[in-house]
Parts: structure tokens; C-alpha cells; sequence
């Protein structure tokens, strides 16, 4: 966030902020879960997921025919929203129904950083989501 501040990226009105409060609230909704014992995390999982592609539903409404979520430029929102889904899309990888955040999806992963870290066998991408006391790592 404070890269996107200064650089000029960040969200420019009062719903990219709403949005990077709703893709927190995305990731604690894991995070609750993902802490548990394994039998719990395992017991919990089909509910969290059902939970979590409603919240992502309702980025892809919000995202509707917009290039990002700010409109035609690109926000620190932008990539907040990104990582929280990406993280899903590890537990569960046909999270994301809707074709439209399937390409906004793709269309991060497509800048040049942003590609290099995802193709490049020595970025930190094969590492652990979570803590090593996690039940989903």
C-alpha cells in the first residue's frame, strides 16, 4: 500500500478503499479456517469455499466491464484484490466463475513484473501461503 501511495497507484476514491476492506475481510474469512486443527480446516473447507466465491462473485459484479476495479488505470487496489483471490484459487482453483474477473485475473498476472514472478522458478510463488502451524500452507 505505501508503494501504490507514493507512486500514485493507490485507490483514488472511497470504493477502492470499500474494496481493499472487502478483500481483507476475504482473507480473515480464510485466515479463521486456515488456522484451525487439520479435521477442523477439513470439516470447514466446502462452507469457506461457498462463502468465499460469494465475496468473489461480488468483485466480479463491482468489476463488471471495467479494465480494473478504479475504471481504466490501474490501483494498489488492483493488486490487493488480485493477491486474496489468487491465494483462493490454491485451495480452490475453479473459484472464480465469472469470465470477467477470469480476465482481470489474467490481465495481472500478464504485466511484465507481475509474469516474471509467476514464470520465474526462483520467486518466492512455490513458497507457503501460511504459517508452517496452518492446516492449509
Amino acid at each position: 500500500a505505501v508503494v501504490s501511495t507514493q507512486s500514485g497507484h493507490y485507490g483514488r476514491d472511497a470504493q477502492c478503499d470499500m474494496l481493499d476492506h472487502v478483500a481483507i475481510d476475504l482473507t480473515m474469512l480464510g485466515v479463521r479456517l486456515f488456522y484451525q486443527p487439520k479435521d477442523k480446516f477439513e470439516a470447514g473447507k466446502a462452507g469457506l469455499v461457498i462463502s468465499a466465491g460469494a465475496m468473489i462473485k461480488q468483485f466480479a459484479t463491482f468489476l463488471g466491464s471495467k479494465k480494473y476495479f478504479a475504471g481504466d488505470y490501474i490501483t494498489g487496489t488492483d493488486f490487493l484484490v488480485f493477491e486474496t483471490i489468487d491465494k483462493y484459487t490454491v485451495l480452490e482453483p475453479t473459484i472464480i466463475e465469472d469470465e470477467n474477473l477470469k480476465n482481470f485475473m489474467q490481465r495481472i498476472r500478464d504485466l511484465p513484473t507481475m509474469n516474471k514472478y509467476f514464470t520465474d522458478p526462483n520467486s518466492t510463488r512455490s513458497w507457503i501461503l501460511n504459517n508452517k502451524m496452518a492446516a492449509f500452507k
